[in-house]
This record gives structure tokens, C-alpha cells and sequence, in this order.
């Protein structure tokens, strides 16, 4: 019996006497994970999220204050 299948753009035609079985890869290993370090790095990310905005924040205000005196002493 004949199959066809269409991936990446290519068509392949096979029967099944021209089927190679290919040797099966253990995928689900289990991995260890440090749930510790997980929430170290969620804790750092967030502190760095806050410092990030804060620095922004503060060079917006920084600017206007700047434009408002130069805009006050022209006038």
C-alpha cells in the first residue's frame, strides 16, 4: 500500500516494505530541578524590573524639569 506525506514543502511517497523503523529517542527523562534557583531568579528579575523603572521614571521627571526651567528662563 502506498503513502504519501507533504512536509516541509516536500512530498514523500513510501510503501511499507521501503520503511525503516528508526530507533526511538527517551524524550521524558526526567530532569532535577532546583526549585530554589527558580525563585532566585524570579526575585532578581523582578528587582531589576523595579530599578529599570525607577531609572526611567526619574530621567522623564529629569527631562521636564530641565525643559520647564529652560522654557521659564527664556521667557
Amino acid at each position: 500500500m502506498q503513502k504519501s506525506y507533504f512536509h516541509n514543502n516536500k512530498a514523500i511517497s513510501e510503501s511499507k516494505s521501503q520503511k525503516i523503523n528508526i530507533p526511538l529517542q527517551y524524550i521524558d527523562q526526567k530532569r532535577v530541578v532546583d526549585i530554589n534557583r527558580l525563585l532566585n531568579r524570579v526575585r532578581i528579575e523582578k528587582k531589576n524590573k523595579i530599578k529599570r523603572e525607577i531609572i526611567l521614571y526619574s530621567s522623564m521627571i529629569l527631562a521636564l524639569g530641565f525643559f520647564l526651567n529652560l522654557v521659564t528662563t527664556i521667557n
